[in-house]
Protein backbone atom coordinates (compact mmCIF):
# COMPACT_ATOMS: atom_id res chain seq x y z
CA UNK A 1 0.00 0.00 0.00
CA UNK A 2 3.07 2.14 0.74
CA UNK A 3 4.30 1.65 -2.79
CA UNK A 4 0.88 2.87 -4.13
CA UNK A 5 0.73 5.87 -2.05
CA UNK A 6 4.32 6.77 -3.25
CA UNK A 7 3.79 6.03 -7.09
CA UNK A 8 0.87 8.34 -6.88
CA UNK A 9 2.21 11.79 -7.29
CA UNK A 10 4.83 10.36 -9.58
CA UNK A 11 1.68 9.09 -11.98
CA UNK A 12 0.00 12.59 -11.52
CA UNK A 13 3.24 14.79 -12.71
CA UNK A 14 3.18 12.18 -15.74
CA UNK A 15 -0.26 13.15 -16.73
CA UNK A 16 -0.19 16.67 -16.08
CA UNK A 17 2.85 16.75 -17.81
CA UNK A 18 1.22 15.02 -20.87
CA UNK A 19 0.43 16.66 -24.17
CA UNK A 20 -2.33 15.66 -26.49
CA UNK A 21 -1.86 16.40 -29.81
CA UNK A 22 -3.98 15.49 -32.92
CA UNK A 23 -3.41 12.56 -34.73
CA UNK A 24 -1.02 13.29 -37.87
CA UNK A 25 -2.58 12.48 -41.37
CA UNK A 26 -1.37 9.58 -42.59
CA UNK A 27 -1.01 11.81 -45.78
CA UNK A 28 0.34 15.22 -46.30
CA UNK A 29 -2.19 16.89 -48.02
CA UNK A 30 -2.38 20.66 -49.13
CA UNK A 31 -1.43 23.44 -46.64
CA UNK A 32 -3.20 26.53 -47.90
CA UNK A 33 -2.54 30.01 -46.21
CA UNK A 34 -4.43 33.17 -46.12
CA UNK A 35 -3.09 36.45 -44.88
CA UNK A 36 -4.72 39.48 -45.01
CA UNK A 37 -3.06 43.14 -43.89
CA UNK A 38 -5.05 46.43 -44.10
CA UNK A 39 -3.57 49.83 -43.57
CA UNK A 40 -6.84 51.63 -44.08
CA UNK A 41 -4.77 54.40 -46.08
CA UNK A 42 -7.92 54.64 -48.80
CA UNK A 43 -10.42 55.81 -46.11
CA UNK A 44 -12.51 58.24 -48.41
CA UNK A 45 -12.29 62.06 -47.92
CA UNK A 46 -15.17 63.36 -45.68
CA UNK A 47 -18.00 64.63 -47.97
CA UNK A 48 -21.14 64.20 -46.15
CA UNK A 49 -20.29 66.54 -43.31
CA UNK A 50 -17.46 68.80 -44.32
CA UNK A 51 -17.24 70.60 -40.87
CA UNK A 52 -15.96 67.12 -39.27
CA UNK A 53 -12.95 66.97 -38.87
CA UNK A 54 -12.73 63.14 -37.88
CA UNK A 55 -12.14 62.38 -40.82
CA UNK A 56 -10.14 59.88 -40.13
CA UNK A 57 -12.13 57.30 -38.25
CA UNK A 58 -10.27 54.15 -39.30
CA UNK A 59 -6.86 55.34 -37.77
CA UNK A 60 -3.85 53.73 -40.08
CA UNK A 61 -1.88 50.54 -39.14
CA UNK A 62 1.07 50.84 -41.05
CA UNK A 63 2.05 47.34 -39.66
CA UNK A 64 -0.43 45.59 -40.48
CA UNK A 65 0.79 44.61 -44.57
CA UNK A 66 4.22 43.31 -43.51
CA UNK A 67 2.60 41.58 -40.89
CA UNK A 68 0.56 39.59 -43.55
CA UNK A 69 3.53 39.44 -45.83
CA UNK A 70 6.09 37.78 -43.37
CA UNK A 71 3.60 35.33 -41.76
CA UNK A 72 2.20 33.92 -45.16
CA UNK A 73 6.36 33.65 -46.16
CA UNK A 74 7.23 32.20 -42.36
CA UNK A 75 4.34 29.61 -42.22
CA UNK A 76 5.44 28.86 -45.85
CA UNK A 77 8.63 28.15 -45.23
CA UNK A 78 7.97 26.51 -42.05
CA UNK A 79 6.02 23.54 -44.30
CA UNK A 80 8.23 23.07 -46.45
CA UNK A 81 10.89 22.82 -43.48
CA UNK A 82 9.08 19.98 -42.21
CA UNK A 83 8.95 18.44 -45.97
CA UNK A 84 6.12 19.52 -47.67
CA UNK A 85 6.59 19.61 -51.28
CA UNK A 86 6.27 23.24 -52.54
CA UNK A 87 3.18 22.30 -55.25
CA UNK A 88 1.15 21.33 -52.17
CA UNK A 89 1.34 24.62 -50.39
CA UNK A 90 -0.65 27.97 -51.85
CA UNK A 91 -0.79 30.90 -50.31
CA UNK A 92 -3.03 33.50 -51.01
CA UNK A 93 -2.46 37.27 -49.88
CA UNK A 94 -5.38 39.97 -49.67
CA UNK A 95 -3.94 43.72 -48.44
CA UNK A 96 -5.06 46.93 -48.76
CA UNK A 97 -2.05 49.40 -48.79
CA UNK A 98 -1.62 53.29 -50.00
CA UNK A 99 -4.02 55.35 -51.04
CA UNK A 100 -5.61 54.28 -54.53
CA UNK A 101 -9.04 54.33 -54.08
CA UNK A 102 -10.98 53.03 -57.25
CA UNK A 103 -14.05 51.50 -57.86
CA UNK A 104 -12.06 49.29 -60.39
CA UNK A 105 -9.70 48.46 -57.62
CA UNK A 106 -12.41 47.46 -55.19
CA UNK A 107 -13.99 45.16 -57.97
CA UNK A 108 -11.93 43.40 -60.14
CA UNK A 109 -8.39 42.99 -57.69
CA UNK A 110 -8.93 39.62 -56.27
CA UNK A 111 -6.35 40.28 -54.13
CA UNK A 112 -8.05 43.24 -52.17
CA UNK A 113 -8.86 42.76 -48.71
CA UNK A 114 -12.48 43.34 -49.11
CA UNK A 115 -15.00 41.46 -47.18
CA UNK A 116 -16.37 39.98 -50.78
CA UNK A 117 -12.97 38.81 -51.71
CA UNK A 118 -12.64 36.91 -48.47
CA UNK A 119 -16.15 35.71 -48.60
CA UNK A 120 -14.99 34.09 -52.44
CA UNK A 121 -11.64 32.94 -51.49
CA UNK A 122 -13.09 30.53 -48.59
CA UNK A 123 -15.95 29.65 -50.45
CA UNK A 124 -13.30 28.42 -53.25
CA UNK A 125 -11.04 26.39 -50.65
CA UNK A 126 -14.06 24.96 -49.02
CA UNK A 127 -14.71 23.32 -52.60
CA UNK A 128 -11.25 22.08 -53.12
CA UNK A 129 -10.03 21.14 -49.39
CA UNK A 130 -9.80 17.43 -48.23
CA UNK A 131 -9.54 15.72 -44.69
CA UNK A 132 -5.78 15.77 -44.77
CA UNK A 133 -5.32 19.85 -45.71
CA UNK A 134 -4.64 22.43 -43.11
CA UNK A 135 -5.79 25.76 -43.68
CA UNK A 136 -4.17 28.94 -42.00
CA UNK A 137 -6.03 32.30 -42.31
CA UNK A 138 -4.22 35.34 -40.46
CA UNK A 139 -5.40 38.48 -39.69
CA UNK A 140 -4.16 41.53 -38.81
CA UNK A 141 -6.55 44.84 -38.89
CA UNK A 142 -8.92 47.04 -37.01
CA UNK A 143 -11.42 44.76 -34.16
CA UNK A 144 -14.37 46.64 -32.84
CA UNK A 145 -13.82 47.96 -29.27
CA UNK A 146 -15.95 45.48 -26.70
CA UNK A 147 -17.83 43.14 -29.90
CA UNK A 148 -14.78 42.57 -31.79
CA UNK A 149 -15.84 42.49 -35.20
CA UNK A 150 -12.76 42.81 -37.64
CA UNK A 151 -12.74 45.47 -40.30
CA UNK A 152 -12.31 44.61 -43.62
CA UNK A 153 -11.26 47.44 -46.64
CA UNK A 154 -13.73 49.57 -47.60
CA UNK A 155 -15.54 49.45 -50.97
CA UNK A 156 -16.92 53.31 -51.90
CA UNK A 157 -14.81 56.18 -53.30
CA UNK A 158 -16.56 59.00 -50.97
CA UNK A 159 -18.49 59.38 -48.23
CA UNK A 160 -18.02 58.27 -44.50
CA UNK A 161 -16.69 55.00 -44.15
CA UNK A 162 -20.16 53.05 -42.63
CA UNK A 163 -19.02 50.92 -39.55
CA UNK A 164 -22.21 50.32 -38.32
CA UNK A 165 -24.00 46.72 -37.96
CA UNK A 166 -24.73 45.86 -41.03
CA UNK A 167 -21.46 47.53 -42.82
CA UNK A 168 -20.23 45.82 -45.98
CA UNK A 169 -16.22 45.97 -44.17
CA UNK A 170 -17.85 44.48 -40.82
CA UNK A 171 -17.25 40.61 -40.06
CA UNK A 172 -18.51 39.31 -37.31
CA UNK A 173 -17.25 35.98 -35.41
CA UNK A 174 -20.89 34.20 -36.66
CA UNK A 175 -19.70 35.73 -40.08
CA UNK A 176 -16.15 34.32 -40.40
CA UNK A 177 -16.98 31.02 -38.60
CA UNK A 178 -19.81 29.87 -40.59
CA UNK A 179 -17.40 30.36 -43.60
CA UNK A 180 -15.04 28.58 -42.36
CA UNK A 181 -16.56 25.47 -41.15
CA UNK A 182 -17.45 23.84 -44.45
CA UNK A 183 -13.80 23.90 -45.09
CA UNK A 184 -12.73 20.39 -44.68
CA UNK A 185 -9.45 19.34 -42.46
CA UNK A 186 -7.66 21.02 -40.19
CA UNK A 187 -7.79 24.96 -39.40
CA UNK A 188 -5.75 27.60 -37.95
CA UNK A 189 -7.28 31.41 -36.98
CA UNK A 190 -4.86 33.93 -36.35
CA UNK A 191 -5.91 37.17 -35.42
CA UNK A 192 -4.11 40.59 -34.40
CA UNK A 193 -6.48 42.80 -33.51
CA UNK A 194 -7.97 44.79 -30.76
CA UNK A 195 -11.19 42.22 -28.82
CA UNK A 196 -10.17 39.68 -30.83
CA UNK A 197 -10.50 37.13 -27.82
CA UNK A 198 -14.58 37.37 -28.51
CA UNK A 199 -13.43 35.14 -31.71
CA UNK A 200 -12.66 32.25 -29.41
CA UNK A 201 -15.82 29.73 -30.33
CA UNK A 202 -17.34 28.21 -27.13
CA UNK A 203 -16.94 24.18 -27.45
CA UNK A 204 -18.01 20.79 -25.75
CA UNK A 205 -15.61 21.28 -23.30
CA UNK A 206 -14.54 24.82 -22.31
CA UNK A 207 -16.10 28.15 -22.26
CA UNK A 208 -14.08 31.54 -23.12
CA UNK A 209 -13.71 33.78 -20.16
CA UNK A 210 -14.31 36.67 -22.84
CA UNK A 211 -17.71 35.94 -22.90
CA UNK A 212 -20.45 36.60 -20.80
CA UNK A 213 -20.58 33.82 -18.77
CA UNK A 214 -21.40 33.18 -14.94
CA UNK A 215 -20.02 30.77 -12.36
CA UNK A 216 -23.20 28.57 -12.97
CA UNK A 217 -22.02 28.36 -16.53
CA UNK A 218 -18.43 27.35 -15.82
CA UNK A 219 -19.64 24.87 -13.31
CA UNK A 220 -22.45 23.14 -15.75
CA UNK A 221 -19.56 22.74 -18.43
CA UNK A 222 -16.85 20.96 -15.96
CA UNK A 223 -19.77 18.37 -15.03
CA UNK A 224 -21.67 18.53 -18.54
CA UNK A 225 -22.17 14.92 -19.78
CA UNK A 226 -21.92 16.66 -23.08
CA UNK A 227 -19.15 14.15 -25.25
CA UNK A 228 -15.73 16.17 -25.72
CA UNK A 229 -15.10 16.39 -29.34
CA UNK A 230 -12.11 17.29 -31.09
CA UNK A 231 -12.44 20.57 -32.97
CA UNK A 232 -11.14 21.06 -36.32
CA UNK A 233 -10.95 24.47 -35.75
CA UNK A 234 -8.22 26.63 -33.32
CA UNK A 235 -8.06 30.18 -32.96
CA UNK A 236 -5.17 32.02 -31.80
CA UNK A 237 -5.91 35.80 -31.11
CA UNK A 238 -3.55 38.60 -30.25
CA UNK A 239 -5.93 40.00 -27.16
CA UNK A 240 -8.59 38.65 -24.91
CA UNK A 241 -11.53 42.03 -24.36
CA UNK A 242 -8.75 44.25 -25.09
CA UNK A 243 -7.15 46.85 -27.07
CA UNK A 244 -3.92 45.12 -29.43
CA UNK A 245 -0.72 47.07 -30.34
CA UNK A 246 1.72 48.00 -32.86
CA UNK A 247 5.09 48.58 -32.27
CA UNK A 248 8.09 49.83 -34.63
CA UNK A 249 10.98 46.97 -35.40
CA UNK A 250 13.83 47.80 -37.37
CA UNK A 251 12.28 49.22 -40.25
CA UNK A 252 9.15 49.01 -40.58
CA UNK A 253 6.00 48.06 -37.81
CA UNK A 254 4.56 45.24 -36.78
CA UNK A 255 1.67 43.88 -34.58
CA UNK A 256 3.48 43.01 -31.00
CA UNK A 257 1.55 39.68 -31.42
CA UNK A 258 2.87 39.05 -34.95
CA UNK A 259 6.29 40.14 -34.25
CA UNK A 260 6.63 37.56 -31.10
CA UNK A 261 4.71 34.67 -33.89
CA UNK A 262 7.34 35.79 -36.24
CA UNK A 263 10.34 34.78 -33.63
CA UNK A 264 8.21 32.06 -32.66
CA UNK A 265 7.99 30.56 -36.36
CA UNK A 266 11.69 31.51 -36.18
CA UNK A 267 11.47 34.52 -38.52
CA UNK A 268 14.71 36.80 -38.98
CA UNK A 269 13.40 40.58 -38.65
CA UNK A 270 16.56 41.76 -40.14
CA UNK A 271 17.12 38.75 -42.87
CA UNK A 272 13.69 38.57 -43.52
CA UNK A 273 14.39 34.51 -43.92
CA UNK A 274 13.85 31.48 -41.56
CA UNK A 275 16.69 29.08 -41.34
CA UNK A 276 16.23 25.43 -41.57
CA UNK A 277 14.94 23.23 -39.26
CA UNK A 278 12.65 23.33 -36.47
CA UNK A 279 11.88 26.56 -35.18
CA UNK A 280 12.38 28.41 -31.52
CA UNK A 281 8.90 27.33 -30.53
CA UNK A 282 9.17 23.75 -31.56
CA UNK A 283 9.45 20.92 -28.54
CA UNK A 284 10.70 17.79 -29.38
CA UNK A 285 11.14 18.56 -32.89
CA UNK A 286 7.02 18.92 -33.03
CA UNK A 287 5.14 22.26 -34.14
CA UNK A 288 1.99 22.95 -32.52
CA UNK A 289 -0.69 26.31 -31.56
CA UNK A 290 0.17 25.11 -28.32
CA UNK A 291 3.49 26.13 -28.45
CA UNK A 292 3.36 29.29 -30.05
CA UNK A 293 0.83 30.25 -28.01
CA UNK A 294 3.32 29.88 -25.13
CA UNK A 295 6.08 31.04 -27.09
CA UNK A 296 4.49 34.37 -27.96
CA UNK A 297 3.16 34.93 -23.97
CA UNK A 298 6.98 34.56 -22.84
CA UNK A 299 8.14 36.88 -25.58
CA UNK A 300 6.36 39.52 -26.54
CA UNK A 301 7.35 42.89 -26.11
CA UNK A 302 4.45 44.17 -23.73
CA UNK A 303 3.66 42.10 -21.31
CA UNK A 304 0.71 39.89 -20.05
CA UNK A 305 -0.74 41.69 -17.46
CA UNK A 306 0.21 44.39 -14.90
CA UNK A 307 2.90 44.42 -11.95
CA UNK A 308 4.28 47.43 -9.85
CA UNK A 309 6.80 47.47 -12.16
CA UNK A 310 4.98 47.42 -15.51
CA UNK A 311 1.89 50.12 -14.37
CA UNK A 312 2.89 52.29 -17.00
CA UNK A 313 2.84 50.02 -20.04
CA UNK A 314 0.33 48.69 -21.98
CA UNK A 315 -0.71 44.97 -21.73
CA UNK A 316 -1.77 42.51 -24.20
CA UNK A 317 -2.56 38.99 -23.31
CA UNK A 318 -2.94 36.57 -26.04
CA UNK A 319 -5.89 33.63 -25.87
CA UNK A 320 -5.99 30.59 -27.66
CA UNK A 321 -8.98 28.55 -28.13
CA UNK A 322 -9.61 26.03 -24.99
CA UNK A 323 -10.05 22.35 -24.48
CA UNK A 324 -7.60 19.31 -23.64
CA UNK A 325 -6.46 18.78 -27.36
CA UNK A 326 -3.73 20.71 -28.89
CA UNK A 327 -3.41 21.42 -32.49
CA UNK A 328 -0.52 19.02 -34.27
CA UNK A 329 0.86 21.78 -37.07
CA UNK A 330 4.09 19.67 -38.13
CA UNK A 331 6.76 17.38 -37.44
CA UNK A 332 10.87 18.28 -38.44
Amino acid sequence: MRRVFLLLPILLLLMASCELYYEEPVQRGTVRIVSIGITYENEPEEVADPDNKEKDQLRDLPGTVYDARELSKAFRQQVLNAGWDSEDIEVTLLLQEGTDHTQETFDDDLGYASRDHLENTLATIAGLAAEDDLTIITYSGHGIEETGELLMAHTQTTGTVDISEDSPIMVTPEWLHTRIKPIKGKKLLILDSCYSGLFIPESASSLSWVYDKGIDDWYGKYFSDEEYQIPSLVVLTASADSDSYEKKFDDHSHGVFTSALLEALGWNHTTLSIADGAPPSARNGLLSVDSLYKYIKKHQVYPVRWSIFTMDKPIQHPMVTGGAMDMLLFRY
